[in-house]
Formats: structure tokens, C-alpha cells, sequence
């Protein structure tokens, strides 16, 4: 059984990030998945959110994921997405005050069509805040 698994976000513009782990946890549309090394192989699309990853050591980290698919399989576990963000990419008072906005613009608005581009915004900030949070 391996104790570690390859993490890698690749993009248009090449490989954004490259990191032997021992655990990822990501939203997809299937719900949350936590994938340790020796996972079933597994394909699934995310949107907006939060990627947690743990090194050999202990140490915890996180990145912000706009849309992608996701790829697991023979210990790599591999992101593709066009924006990936980082804890130094990301303003909380931003992110807090985009909540918000969106929030109270959603509880007004009267189309169905409105409402989904606020809930989208609701999401990516409140995955943004967990980067922020778990830094």
C-alpha cells in the first residue's frame, strides 16, 4: 500500500502545481470526496472549490479551483482547470464583502436566471474564504 499519491493541476498554460500528498479533499458533483493513496480510479467534474491537501508531514494546505475535472487513478490525482488561486491570490475583505453583496442581491432578485449567477457567486466566495480560512 503507497503512503503517498501525485497531485498535479495542469492547465492550457502547462502544469500549475505539482506535489506528492498523502490526502485530497474536493467538492465535486457527486458530493465531497476525500481521496487517500490507493483510490479506485474515479473521474468527476468540480466547480468552484476548495482543494485541501495534506503532506507526509502533517502540514495542511489549500487552493481555490473555479471548474475542472478531476482524474484519479495509479496514486496521481490530477486537476484540469483554466483558474487555480492560491492563499496569496485571494483578499478576505474581498471575498467577505462579494458574500455579502451576493447574498443580499440574491434574497432581491426575481428571475430564476439572476438568482443562479448569484448563487454561483455565493459559492466561489465561500470557497475562496475556505483557502483563506485553512491557511
Amino acid at each position: 500500500m503507497a503512503d503517498s499519491m501525485h497531485l498535479s493541476v495542469i492547465s492550457y498554460e502547462g502544469e500549475l502545481f505539482s506535489e506528492d500528498v498523502t490526502f485530497v479533499k474536493v467538492f465535486s458533483q457527486e458530493g465531497e470526496l476525500g481521496i487517500f493513496p490507493d483510490h479506485t480510479a474515479l473521474v468527476s467534474l468540480i466547480e468552484d472549490t476548495d482543494v485541501v491537501y495534506d503532506f507526509k508531514n502533517g502540514d495542511s494546505h489549500s487552493f481555490y479551483v473555479a471548474s475542472g475535472i478531476i482524474s484519479v487513478s495509479n496514486n496521481r490525482f490530477v486537476i484540469m482547470t483554466d483558474e487555480m488561486l492560491f492563499y496569496d491570490d485571494l483578499n478576505e475583505k474581498v471575498e467577505k464583502a462579494s458574500l455579502t453583496d451576493n447574498k443580499e442581491s440574491y434574497q432581491k432578485a426575481r428571475s430564476y436566471e439572476k438568482q443562479l449567477v448569484y448563487r454561483k457567486n455565493i459559492i466561489q466566495s465561500e470557497a475562496k474564504l475556505r483557502v483563506i480560512d485553512n491557511h
